[in-house]
């Protein structure tokens, strides 16, 4: 069943309350300013006034993002490039991702989906594979998803999350953020994780009675002999081919871990 707000987002959107706590919520996390310069320091000056403002200007349809300021960060041996919204579109992405995540809680995700998801993190997921391995299910199809936030436009990045929403005013706000973006799924917007879930739906749901964990982009199915991890393997794959996505071979495999291996970054 839809959850009553997917028809009625943009009051959630547009209340200075939560975009206040949304702003404290972004202000908690140590970031730089965007391509206007403007700090948390600064945006903090005269915080009600500004929410006040964002908030009238989210209500009447003139809130556009301000451009944003590419980074390279080391990761793992490579270079991350990210896009840097500035700090006022950084409440804006906030609050999205707080007034829909309600609905993709009721709606869209499965309850074996940890990761890019308030309060079901790794730990979580780890506590649900130790109980599968204690089952009796050793043997694990290991399969990360390559490129998960690539390779989407515009039009296909809004309508994963309009299968869910129904507020179109709403809809048009993420639109419109999405579209100072140098990607949809750009590294570095806090609607990144949201939309990476959302794109990933489609392939959980035809992967619903088996017994899966998904943490991020990386689903691991758990087996009772490696012939049935290997046949789960190719289901999964299979499930990311109807979706235009592959496994990335070179971090998939199909194995006997110890929990405490799984779901480690890199």
């Amino acid at each position: 069943m839809t959850h009553p707000a997917a028809h009625s987002l943009m009051p959630l959107l547009v209340d200075p309350a939560r975009l206040k706590r949304c702003a404290r919520a972004c202000m908690r996390r140590p970031a730089g300013p965007g391509a206007d310069g403007v700090t948390w320091a600064r945006y903090r000056d005269g915080l009600d006034a500004r929410i006040a403002e964002l908030a009238a200007r989210l209500r009447d349809g003139t809130w556009r993002p301000g451009p944003v300021r590419a980074v390279s960060l080391p990761s793992y041996g490579k270079d991350l490039a990210l896009a840097v919204p500035t700090v006022g579109d950084r409440v804006v992405h906030r609050a999205l991702r707080t007034a829909a995540e309600p609905v993709l809680e009721s709606d869209a995700y499965p309850p074996w989906m940890f990761g890019w998801r308030r309060r079901a993190g790794r730990v979580d997921a780890l506590a649900v594979a130790a109980r599968h391995l204690a089952a009796g299910r050793v043997w694990v199809a290991d399969l990360d998803v390559a490129a998960a936030t690539s390779g989407a436009d515009l039009d296909e990045t809004v309508s994963w999350l309009a299968r869910f929403v129904r507020d179109g005013s709403f809809l048009a706000v993420v639109r419109r953020a999405l579209a100072a973006l140098p990607v949809p799924l750009a590294p570095g917007s806090g609607l990144t994780p949201l939309l990476t879930n959302l794109r990933l739906v489609p392939v959980d749901r035809r992967l619903d009675g088996m017994a899966v964990v998904r943490v991020t982009d990386n689903y691991t199915v758990f087996c009772s002999t490696r012939r049935a991890a290997e046949c789960s393997a190719e289901t999964v794959a299979d499930a990311l081919a109807a979706s235009g996505l592959t496994p990335n071979r070179a971090k998939s495999k199909v194995w006997r871990p110890n929990p405490e291996d799984l779901y480690l970054a890199g």
